[in-house]
């Protein structure tokens, strides 16, 4: 895959980030704006609404998604600004690997406790 297609799902994974963040911020922290339009909880941030929300297949999918996401777009920006001050060709595709591994073992160390909270 080309640099500039890796650098358009950077592009891509940021507005995606803006989305699931913004649903997300809606949801806990604006949730008088949602009982005005007849939806919401009592109180979104209370231990039972999170272990209630964490149940459900919707949120652990969102936020598995906003994890991937996330970890794309920032280790990808990482990557780019660390590239830009080498200059080996070794030192890039080093630079790549590592960040590679990291995202992968921060991406299934992150996915198991909403995964684990939907087998309760």
């Amino acid at each position: 895959m080309g640099t500039t297609r890796l650098h358009l799902l950077h592009m891509l994974a940021g507005v995606v980030i803006a989305g699931l963040l913004g649903s997300h911020i809606v949801v806990l922290h604006l949730n008088d704006i949602l009982r005005f339009f007849g939806g919401g909880t009592p109180d979104p941030t209370s231990w039972a609404a999170m272990i209630a929300r964490s149940r459900e297949a919707l949120w652990a999918g969102i936020y598995i998604a906003m994890l991937a996401f996330i970890l794309y777009h920032a280790l990808y920006g990482l990557r780019g600004i660390i590239l830009e001050v080498t200059t080996s060709a070794t030192t890039s595709r080093t630079v790549t690997w590592a960040f590679i591994v990291i995202g992968v073992a921060t991406f299934i160390w992150g996915s198991y406790v909403p995964l684990a909270m939907l087998s309760r």
